[in-house]
């Protein structure tokens, strides 16, 4: 636990979220940056050697996954979730959203529709419009704190023509786990209405607070139309090292999509990032356990904070990932509340409105750093708050 607690100095490391943030926001100031999504911990010791070893021999020539490293990755999550992936499933490349991008080429034609359940990651606006396909916009209904998925309006919009839909689990801004039942509905209207389903779980192994993390590899009636991506990136802090893992189990399928991905010579992934995920997936365990600890008491520290100080922000119901969901509106900001938190606050976060309509007036806060941040950040951020409030409590 107190690894994680130790603040890690990123500036001057190339960090996109440490060192482009001036240029991101716009602002010459040195900002809190709670925005891009990768943790600031230094990733498992065990993955640290294995790199440092593969270093030392010294050749770092053109590299493919071997069958240990496919073994580890299938092995990982047959023991986490017993989910039975075999090994032919496990299609390594690099970067979940560059596969994605390539499956809806390999899957759709331009013009086909496309679903997202909105607020959502905003790269899946980009690779939607920028195939030419349509984007179906499917909103999650938010009420009680959380988000639910509207089955009659997905099945509306299905029955009008949906040729595929981009699913994410856990939910990305939102930090939903998305409970089996719920799961096993999007998978049956998926069938129904002979949907593909590309389902982004690069967050699966960040549930917290108990909830159950469960995988559309667990319906079997799905898999001749699921791929499901994956990565140890966000799970073991090595994002950097650019390496992911599709789970296909349809052979026909799976060529499709790894057929288009080898015509734009996509191949596998990263030297190093193969080496540190399969130290990583082999004896990385115990650490994401302490890991998850921590995130969980930064998701306590921060839901106290601001019930404490700020009880007109809304927290939503924090179930997974190291990405907090948090309603500003009352702030009365509307489009300025990002450029405020900057120039009033030092503080660079992700503006709802990136990720749809859906998120004017929210924020995604990234919790996945030392404690002391966040309470510098927590701390400024009432202060705006008691400006724009007069200290509503």
């Amino acid at each position: 636990m107190e690894k994680f607690d130790i603040p890690v100095d990123r500036r001057g490391t190339g960090s996109i979220k440490w060192d482009r943030a001036k240029g991101k926001f716009s602002t010459d100031q040195d900002l809190i940056p709670l925005w891009i999504a990768d943790t600031d911990f230094k990733a498992p010791p065990e993955a640290m050697e294995a790199v440092a070893a593969r270093a030392e021999h010294g050749v770092y020539g053109y590299s493919f996954a071997g069958r240990d490293y496919i073994s580890s990755v299938a092995g990982w999550f047959n023991r986490e979730y017993g989910l039975g992936v075999e090994e032919s499933w496990v299609c390594p490349t690099y970067g979940v959203v560059t596969a994605l991008y390539f499956t809806i080429l390999a899957l759709t034609e331009p013009g086909d529709r496309v679903m997202i359940h909105t607020p959502i990651y905003d790269p899946f606006y980009a690779i939607i419009r920028n195939t030419g396909r349509e984007i179906v916009d499917c909103g999650l209904v938010h009420e009680d704190g959380t988000y639910r998925i509207d089955y009659e309006r997905m099945e509306e919009q299905m029955k009008a023509g949906v040729r595929m839909l981009i699913f994410c689990n856990p939910h990305n801004p939102t930090g939903r786990v998305w409970r089996r039942e719920e799961l096993g509905r999007v998978a049956k209207l998926c069938g129904r209405y002979d949907v593909y389903l590309a389902s982004d779980e690069i967050h699966c192994d960040l549930a917290l607070f108990g909830n159950p993390f469960t995988s559309m590899l667990a319906f079997d009636e799905i898999h001749s139309r699921l791929a499901v991506y994956t990565s140890p990136g966000k799970t073991f802090s090595m994002t950097g090292l650019i390496v992911s893992n599709l789970l296909i189990p349809d052979a026909q399928l799976r060529e499709r999509i790894m057929g288009k991905l080898r015509g734009a010579w996509i191949m596998s992934p990263n030297l190093f990032g193969m080496v540190a995920a399969k130290a990583a997936y082999d004896k990385g365990r115990g650490w994401l356990e302490e890991e998850k600890h921590y995130l969980e008491e930064n998701s306590r520290f921060v839901s106290d904070y601001i019930g404490e100080h700020m009880p007109e922000i809304g927290v939503t119901a924090h179930e997974g990932t190291y990405l907090m969901w948090l309603d500003l509106n009352c702030l009365g900001l509307d489009g300025q509340l990002c450029g405020a938190l900057v120039e009033e606050c030092g503080i660079g976060v992700g503006d709802g409105l990136h990720y749809g309509e859906a998120g004017r007036g929210f924020i995604r806060l990234n919790i996945g750093c030392a404690r002391s941040l966040l309470a510098k950040a927590l701390g400024a951020l009432e202060q705006l708050y008691i400006k724009r409030t007069s200290g509503k409590r």
